[in-house]
């Protein structure tokens, strides 16, 4: 009994150690500038705001697939609303500082595990993700990281670097558009209408922004002399799937 007590407490203390340096990392992104009025006018990354998204990333590649514990923390502090999008609107020249904050939304939108805890908890953070996303201005941002990997596919230049790039890119579109089932909670809620009403504004983004387009290029050249691309099959059907679910 004794060692079982004295495992829990380290596992408690290692968790709480963890939790402390999750929030030293997620409180030195930067900071948002505020007008008199207290809008947010811009924003001002910090020195470290590059090594601390990196760390974050480690630390989401070691959240538990079940419990997701560090992936509800991120999205209890709001850190996607507060820094992810401001970072990638406000520093769009910054390439790998872009590239990171992607990687960060990657992991952060990752579907559901079946056998994960909180299931419901989850759908709700998920769609407060894909609502930020949907009303900021980041997705041309992101489109914008695929300009030098397609024009490298129609000169037949097309690379591993831009391959794993373009995955990148597509595996996020695939995670939000995934964000699709809504909660008992959500359903009790009587806000049925708005979540639909989002899945569909979700894609009139993805028309808009040309991301739509981008799909079908990459899949007619999926079967060209670039095997590469072939690895993304799958991705590409779920892509394919989650856009023409539910519709008629």
């Amino acid at each position: 009994l004794r060692t079982k007590m004295d495992a829990e407490e380290r596992i408690s203390t290692k968790k709480k150690m963890d939790l402390e340096g999750l929030s030293v990392i997620c409180s030195d992104l930067g900071v948002a500038e505020e007008d008199g009025d207290r809008r947010r006018i811009g924003y001002s990354k910090s020195d470290y705001c590059l090594d601390n998204l990196k760390d974050l990333l480690r630390f989401l590649r070691r959240d538990d697939p079940e419990s997701r514990e560090v992936f509800k923390q991120v999205c209890a502090w709001n850190i996607v609303s507060k820094d992810l999008i401001p970072i990638i609107e406000h520093y769009q020249d910054e390439h790998n500082l872009v590239l990171n904050a992607v990687k960060v939304l990657v992991f952060l939108t990752m579907p559901i595990e079946p056998d994960s805890d909180d299931v419901p908890q989850q759908i709700e953070y998920l769609w407060g993700l894909k609502s930020a996303i949907t009303f900021s201005n980041i997705v041309a941002v992101i489109v914008s990281l695929l300009e030098t990997p397609l024009e490298s596919l129609e000169s037949d230049e097309f690379n591993e670097e831009d391959w794993k790039l373009v995955q990148l890119v597509l595996t996020l579109f695939r995670n939000l558009l995934a964000i699709h089932d809504i909660s008992p909670i959500q359903k009790a809620g009587e806000s049925t209408c708005y979540f639909l009403s989002l899945r569909d504004q979700f894609l009139e983004l993805l028309s808009r922004e040309n991301v739509m387009d981008i799909f079908l290029v990459i899949t007619q050249t999926i079967e060209g002399r670039n095997s590469l691309l072939r690895h993304d099959n799958l991705l590409l059907l779920e892509i394919y799937h989650y856009i023409l679910l539910g519709q008629d």
